[in-house]
């Protein structure tokens, strides 16, 4: 006799699960044929991005050789007002800074470099000017502006030649001049054999802007030969502010250098 079986139900086969990994289920993957204007969609907003940083670039590009434009011009203008109020020479003029537009549209400009050569300065010709201003205020963009600096420093180079030009002892005069101490030069003369003779002559500051070189007292045969010389003086050259003073004078073996100074200074016609 068989052994009584239960009847099972018909139970449809469940669905293995997909190996879901540590993260969970992976993610579901696009249709592997997006539609056509879908693709198209994108492909106008990657060219409009394209074009709007184009522009932006073209624009940055436009207002860097405006800002340089407008600095060089600038610079020019500059130079022509310092020779209009005086200043014997146009001088280079180099305003530093970016941008610089916003410091035309303000009229303050942090740092300004002055440099010239060959400068007038009465019987004198100063070999170099250098000055740099730190903070210039102009009151317009009219020819008659005027300017004022916050802080002004300078230093002019007169070399030996041109002293020795300025007190007549220049060229074939046989005289050579030689730094003899911290404000004494040496004037040695040796005429062709004739005589030998050496003087000292004294550099020093009779005004806030004026240098006189005078010769010391002495025997010497050629300090009656440099009585010009002796009387020599000379300012700072004109368009300068009247505010500038002379605060140190430097001799070394090239010749002299004067150092001045000013604040609050003002540049006016």
């Amino acid at each position: 006799m068989q052994p009584w079986v239960e009847p099972q139900d018909n139970v449809p086969p469940q669905p293995q699960p997909q190996n879901q990994g540590p993260w969970g289920p992976p993610p579901p993957q696009p249709p592997a044929n997006q539609p056509r204007g879908r693709r198209r969609q994108r492909k106008r907003r990657v060219r409009r991005s394209f074009m709007a940083l184009f522009t932006v670039i073209v624009l940055l590009i436009l207002l860097v050789i405006g800002d340089r434009v407008a600095l060089a011009v600038t610079e020019n203008e500059m130079a022509s007002q310092f020779t209009q109020n005086g200043f014997p020479v146009k001088p280079s003029v180099s305003i530093a800074g970016f941008p610089f537009l916003t410091q035309l549209a303000a009229k303050d400009f942090n740092t300004v470099n002055i440099s010239a050569s060959n400068v007038p300065a009465g019987p004198v010709t100063i070999d170099s000017v250098h000055a740099t201003i730190n903070g210039m205020h102009i009151s317009s963009f009219s020819s008659s502006a005027s300017a004022r600096v916050d802080k002004l420093n300078a230093t002019a180079f007169i070399s030996f030649g041109a002293l020795a030009s300025a007190g007549g002892i220049a060229g074939g005069s046989g005289v050579k001049i030689t730094q003899a101490g911290p404000n004494t030069v040496k004037l040695t003369a040796d005429l062709g054999g004739i005589f030998n003779d050496t003087e000292e002559a004294q550099i020093t500051t009779t005004g806030p802007q004026t240098i006189s070189v005078k010769v010391l007292p002495s025997n010497g045969a050629l300090g009656s030969l440099l009585s010009s010389f002796g009387s020599f003086s000379f300012s700072l050259p004109k368009g300068v502010p009247a505010s500038l003073r002379i605060t140190k004078l430097t001799l070394n073996d090239q010749g002299l250098t004067v150092s001045a100074s000013a604040t609050n200074a003002t540049f006016s016609k």
